[in-house]
């Protein structure tokens, strides 16, 4: 069920009716019954995984707290946890191993092998299974207790603010809201509404005119020039921030509505001054994952820097593969490991190079520089995400070897379609940038908007509204509800 539909409309009010009419203590099963429909509504079929998956981690959970210590704890957490890792193999990567076996083979023997795959994957499956390892995880470490009411982990798991893209949910937070749900608090709701209209607007005025810009540009590289790949690659990067963030706010303010809540996914990413900064603020809830579960399991920093790179490199290596099946995605995990790894080994030269030349990095031009720097460096490596890895690599090339009077071309103010096309994508990117700025301290911001009279607090949520409506009825429009990240 897609979030921006009248579908999805009517199945949230609906919900939201029955969620606030049932006594708090039954309300988990309003959560798991309104999640299990909103999973299944496209294919009932894929109930049957979501629950398989909850089975196992919930026979784990329960299994894990049964048996106190030893070895027998730990081989049924390595089990448990291998088994939903197995799952995710088969669903997303066997096509990928199979392909990739019979090209090798072919290569050897002729073509004499043509493997038959053909399997849906499960929409935002890894994102599912990732939030049950949580809670295996959890109790393994004894930071959560094993639930023991399966309906309930059933509502934890399959909760559907977050289901498809995150935040990838820890038991220890969700778990207790869902235990004890709050009462209707109407400025909960209120901060709801206004994450739901803004991720609405994100994604309608904003996700798909930016998507319309760097597609043109990237599905015809070879006949762009410099400044229409360098406008594309600053597109998508700035694209997919605005599409996760959309979903993200979308989420979370359905969540909030709900009195309950899941945590930001973003911390305004490109304000960050080195490229681990920047990975720390993007997809939060996931990178808490890769370093509760594979970082500091790994050793972490605690075995010496060489281990430490090794592990940080074996991060953004399970990170790239994680976010798809094909090659590209795996150079992209590769590449920003790399960045990170060579911006880490050069920080103490920076810092000797700023005490010589006594510079205060922390001057505004110094954090403006780093800042630009970042952008770029990230913007480049987003390339290998949108496209194969040869494609990405003629692409940066070209875009390296700028020819300046390429920026020159009168054609790149029509490269929206049209120049009007183009002044709107650009005037809403920027008041897009604008107000994630002004999100930096969320509190803060709500405080102000809720000190002004009602009728200026209702006007710009309205103008938000009419802004979406007639964006996505306009006839030279083309809107894409489906969000990226929902394929991973």
């Amino acid at each position: 069920m897609n979030y921006l539909s009248i579908v999805f409309f009517l199945f949230i009010i609906i919900f939201f009716i029955i969620y606030y009419l049932i006594k708090p203590q039954y309300r988990y099963i309003a959560i798991f019954m309104g999640s299990y429909i909103f999973y299944g509504y496209a294919n009932i079929k894929m109930l049957f995984v979501l629950a398989f998956i909850t089975l196992i981690s919930y026979m784990g959970g329960i299994m894990l707290e049964k048996f106190g210590g030893g070895y027998r704890r730990t081989a049924i957490y390595v089990i448990s946890f291998a088994l939903e890792i197995v799952i995710l193999v088969v669903f997303k990567y066997t096509g990928f191993i199979l392909n990739n076996v019979s090209d090798l083979l072919n290569r050897v023997f002729g073509n004499t092998f043509s493997p038959d795959w053909d399997i849906v994957l499960p929409i935002g499956l890894s994102f599912i299974i990732f939030q049950s390892i949580n809670y295996l995880s959890e109790v393994y470490r004894d930071k959560v207790k094993a639930e023991k009411n399966i309906i309930r982990y059933a509502a934890f798991v399959a909760f559907f603010p977050t289901v498809l893209s995150g935040p990838i949910q820890k038991a220890r937070n969700l778990l207790p809201q869902i235990y004890n749900p709050q009462a209707f608090d109407p400025e909960q709701a209120k901060k709801g509404t206004l994450l739901f209209v803004w991720g609405s607007f994100e994604k309608i005025m904003v996700t798909n005119k930016l998507s319309a810009i760097y597609l043109s540009i990237f599905s015809n590289y070879s006949n762009k020039s410099s400044a229409e790949l360098l406008i594309g690659a600053v597109c998508f990067s700035l694209y997919i921030y605005a599409d996760f963030s959309s979903y993200s706010d979308i989420a979370r303010g359905i969540a909030k509505i709900m009195g309950i809540d899941v945590g930001k996914n973003f911390n305004n990413p490109y304000l960050s001054q080195s490229t681990s900064e920047f990975w720390r603020r993007w997809h939060i809830s996931l990178n808490d994952w890769f370093i509760e579960n594979i970082y500091i399991p790994l050793g972490g920093n605690r075995k010496g820097v060489v281990r430490k790179y090794i592990n940080v490199f074996i991060v953004f290596f399970v990170s790239g593969l994680w976010h798809g099946a094909n090659w590209h995605f795996v150079a992209w995990g590769v590449v920003n490991g790399l960045v990170v790894i060579i911006g880490q080994i050069l920080k103490p030269l920076k810092k000797r190079i700023y005490k010589k030349l006594n510079i205060d990095e922390n001057v505004e031009s110094i954090v403006f520089i780093r800042r630009f720097i970042v952008f770029f460096l990230i913007t480049f490596t987003w390339v290998f995400f949108s496209s194969g890895v040869m494609d990405s690599l003629r692409i940066l090339k070209q875009i390296l070897r700028f020819n300046y009077l390429s920026i020159f071309n009168p054609e790149l103010l029509k490269i929206g379609g049209t120049a009007e096309a183009t002044f709107i994508t650009f005037v809403a990117t920027i008041f897009f940038c604008w107000v994630q700025l002004k999100r930096q301290d969320e509190h803060k911001a709500f405080e102000v908007y809720n000190r002004q009279p009602f009728f200026l607090q209702c006007f710009p949520v309205a103008l938000l509204v009419c802004v979406c409506v007639f964006g996505a009825c306009a006839t030279d429009a083309s809107v894409d509800t489906q969000f990226l990240y929902f394929q991973f």
